[in-house]
């Protein structure tokens, strides 16, 4: 049984695929459940080695777009493999979560073994000024908003579950467990302390352009804009957390 696996949809993400792999590495993740959502780039390049050694498992998805599609792929794809993993954690390529107190998040996993699912708040950073798009997300965008973790309309928080419990459906934000009594007793979300989710959601303005606008959501109801990048480009403060954290990563 894999300790903790990370689950997560991609499309055109060779960008980060190889840091934020090797980020969830270093931070105790033992295997990957990757779906490909119509990729055109290298990415089986990038993914290759790790799938040799058995810690990617990937699946290839061309279904057709319609909201409510990737609560679906996931339900599909990874709702029945839960129990090849002790805990589970659902994060998109552009989120990183690490913990202030442990580099093992799954040391922190192992003292909530009596809680069914953690939610966590996404903090978001913004572009560092950068037009063109760096090698690294976690060296080069350091600036996140003043708000952490950062408040929005409809909320952002991804997950990790506990595959001891049972549950009926994976979604975006939150699972559904099986009992309904979990779902008030067994559920918490936990504050900065914890764990933080560093959402690299804008990055560079030619990335944005180029790519986040181009290529579409996983739902096909999210049309992104250039000008939605001002929106999303907040360098209000220096944090250096994860970056102090992931140093050995950078050589």
């Amino acid at each position: 049984m894999h300790k903790l696996s990370v689950f997560s949809i991609f499309k055109n993400e060779t960008h980060c695929m190889k840091e934020w792999i090797e980020h969830y590495i270093f931070h105790g993740v033992d295997h990957f459940y990757l779906i490909n959502d119509n990729s055109d780039d290298n990415f089986l390049d990038i993914l290759n080695p790790y799938i040799e050694k058995g810690v990617v498992t990937l699946f290839n998805t061309r279904w057709d777009y319609y909201l409510g599609r990737q609560k679906d792929i996931y339900n599909h794809y990874v709702l029945p493999r839960i129990k090849e993993s002790k805990w589970l954690l659902l994060v998109d390529m552009d989120e990183f979560m690490w913990s202030p107190k442990e580099i093992d998040i799954t040391k922190i996993l192992d003292v909530c073994s009596g809680i069914g699912q953690i939610q966590v708040e996404h903090s978001l950073y913004g572009s560092n000024g950068c037009v063109k798009q760096p090698k690294s997300l976690v060296q080069s965008f350091t600036k996140r908003s003043i708000q952490q973790p950062t408040s929005t309309p409809i909320g952002n928080r991804k997950y990790f579950i506990n595959s001891d419990f049972e549950f009926t459906s994976l979604n975006i934000h939150h699972a559904t467990f099986l009992n309904k009594k979990d779902e008030l007793e067994k559920f918490i979300l936990l504050d900065k302390e914890y764990f933080i989710m560093n959402h690299y959601n804008c990055q560079s303005r030619n990335f944005w352009n180029e790519v986040k606008c181009k290529r579409g959501d996983a739902d096909n109801y999210l049309i992104r804009k250039p000008e939605d990048f001002n929106r999303l480009d907040v360098n209000d403060v220096e944090d250096l957390g994860l970056f102090n954290q992931n140093l050995s990563l950078f050589t």
